[in-house]
């Protein structure tokens, strides 16, 4: 018997975090020593560079291609990057105000059925 399994894998986005005390972004890996079931990570710095440990992280991080993208993040992806929290955060905030109004419009319907009937009785 063959015993493969299919194991789903997510590619999410590496960004860098930002250091306020030296005003640069750094890279900081996003994996513990050691740790088992890692998510795998894509850097924009280059087509195809997938990170799946923190081993492969600090290879990657040592190529002078990531350190010319880490250097040119704030020129060329800051402000993407911001944007897309921005938007996630908006579609938030109007999804709750959809179910708000919503809510309050059932009420509504319910008050304007309650006055109906008071006029009816009389």
């Amino acid at each position: 018997m063959n015993n493969q399994q299919i194991i789903p894998t997510t590619r999410n986005l590496y960004i860098p975090p930002f250091n306020i005390n030296k005003d640069i972004y750094v890279d900081k890996s996003p994996y513990f020593s050691y740790q088992r079931n890692c998510e795998h990570y894509e850097c924009r710095c280059r087509a195809g560079a997938i990170i799946y440990n923190n081993g492969s992280f600090n290879k990657h991080i040592k190529t002078q291609t990531h350190k010319e993208w880490i250097k040119n993040y704030p020129k060329y992806y800051k402000e993407i990057d911001e944007a897309k929290t921005i938007i996630k955060e908006k579609d938030i905030e109007i999804e709750m105000l959809r179910r708000k109004i919503k809510k309050l419009g059932i009420k509504l319907e319910k008050i304007q059925d309650n006055l109906d009937g008071e006029f009816h009785d009389c």
